[in-house]
């Protein structure tokens, strides 16, 4: 290899590093998650490739919502790099006696590239991550719904218990009756048949 480029990500910008294949620092700068910062890093990147006929190796750890953004511009423009969880990412730099500092991590990165062998993410790695990102999601609503469920159920229990011994408490049909009557005594103000005509109206 014959560059390094790597990042330390943040909040809407990155600390980033450029290396030699002397494992030389040839550049450091932050650029900002946004066009221009884009546009600038773009133009770094193709001129290393027409200068040297070869993509520089671009590695960043993966930082969630924050790096997600440098994730997209190098999926558009069709650069290889490697991602990182954190832990892999602890690991591997932990090895370097490099003075912490919030520039560090990048330099860490960079250094470590030249001696760890790291997977180059593909469109069959982006499929696999687009699935965990579903299934955590999916995970929030569930744990979100559960909450919301042992809410309506003490507001139930102190309004109108009984609802819960006639219904199955995860029904459309319950929730449908719940917003109708939520207390007993608004039952007792319709008739049976107008009871009935309403929940069938608001029942599909």
């Amino acid at each position: 290899m014959k560059h390094v480029i790597a990042f330390d990500i943040s909040m809407g910008k990155s600390y980033m590093v450029v290396y030699n294949a002397l494992k030389k620092c040839q550049l450091e700068k932050e650029i900002a998650h946004n066009r221009p910062g884009f546009m600038d890093l773009k133009k770094l990147i193709d001129d290393l490739i027409e200068g040297y006929d070869e993509q520089p190796h671009i590695v960043f750890e993966s930082t969630g919502v924050y790096s997600r953004t440098l994730e997209r511009f190098m999926q558009e423009n069709n650069y290889s790099y490697c991602l990182l969880n954190p832990l892999e990412a602890k690991l591997q730099c932990d090895s370097l006696r490099i003075h912490k500092t919030d520039r560090s991590d990048a330099h860490r990165l960079a250094l470590t590239h030249f001696t760890h062998e790291r997977r180059i993410e593909t469109d069959s790695n982006d499929v696999y991550r687009q699935l965990k990102r579903l299934s955590r999601h999916y995970s929030e609503l569930d744990d979100e719904l559960s909450v919301t469920r042992s809410r309506l159920h003490k507001v139930v229990q102190e309004t109108f218990p009984e609802l819960e011994n006639i219904f199955t408490t995860k029904s459309e049909l319950f929730l449908n009756v719940v917003q109708l009557y939520p207390h007993p005594d608004l039952v007792l103000n319709h008739s049976k048949t107008i009871i009935k005509n309403r929940i069938l109206a608001n029942t599909n």
